[in-house]
C-alpha cells in the first residue's frame, strides 16, 4: 500500500494527489498533517514547485526513514513537462536532497500546474505580473516554451489534459 502526501499552495497538487489516490487505492494526506511515523513503505509526494522548491518537501523528508521508505516525487508547476532540459535543472537539487537523506528515490515526475490569477497571494501576483507583461510585449515566435506555457496559463486556458490512470500506472512501475 502506498501513502500519497501532498504540498499545495492553491490546490492543484491536492487535486492531483486525490485523483492518484482514488485510482491507486492509496491513502492521501496533507504534509501539514503528517504523523511522526509513516508505516507505508511506498511514499509518493505530490508537491507544488515554486522557484525550485517543493512545498512541504522538507517536512516530508524529516519523517521518512532510509531503508524503510521508497520515495517517488511528483512536482507540479508551470514548467513544460515535455521540456527535458528544464526538467533536469529542476530535478537536480531535489535529487541532491533525497541523496543527502539516503532515501531510495524511485523517480521524479512532473505535471503541469493550473493557475487562477485572481486566487494568487499578492506577493505572487507582484512577482508574476512584470514577467507576464514582458512576455506579452514580445512576438509569440520569440518566446521560449516556458514563457508560452506561462502566458497560456495566465490567459485562463486550461493546462494539458492529464491521463491520471496512465500516470498512476507509470509511477507504480
Amino acid at each position: 500500500m502506498s501513502l500519497i502526501i501532498y504540498g499545495t499552495q492553491y490546490g492543484t497538487s491536492k487535486n492531483y494527489a486525490e485523483k492518484l489516490a482514488a485510482i491507486m487505492g492509496a491513502t492521501v494526506i496533507d504534509y501539514r498533517e503528517l504523523p511522526r511515523k509513516i508505516e507505508e513503505p511506498e511514499v509518493i509526494f505530490v508537491g507544488a514547485l515554486y522557484v525550485g522548491r517543493m512545498t512541504g518537501l522538507k517536512k516530508v523528508l524529516q519523517v521518512l526513514e532510509p531503508q524503510k521508505h521508497r520515495l517517488t516525487l511528483v512536482t507540479v508547476g508551470m514548467t513544460d513537462p515535455a521540456h527535458p532540459t528544464l526538467l533536469t535543472e529542476l530535478q537536480q537539487p531535489l535529487r541532491k536532497k533525497i541523496a543527502e537523506k539516503q532515501l531510495e528515490l524511485r523517480g521524479i515526475y512532473h505535471l503541469q500546474g493550473a493557475v487562477d490569477y485572481e486566487a494568487l497571494a499578492l506577493k505572487h501576483k507582484m512577482l508574476i505580473k512584470p514577467m507576464l507583461l514582458a512576455f506579452k510585449k514580445q512576438k509569440p515566435e520569440e518566446l521560449d516554451a516556458q514563457a508560452q506555457m506561462m502566458l497560456q496559463a495566465f490567459d485562463g486556458l486550461p493546462p494539458a489534459v492529464i491521463d491520471f490512470a496512465a500516470f498512476a500506472e507509470e509511477i507504480q512501475n
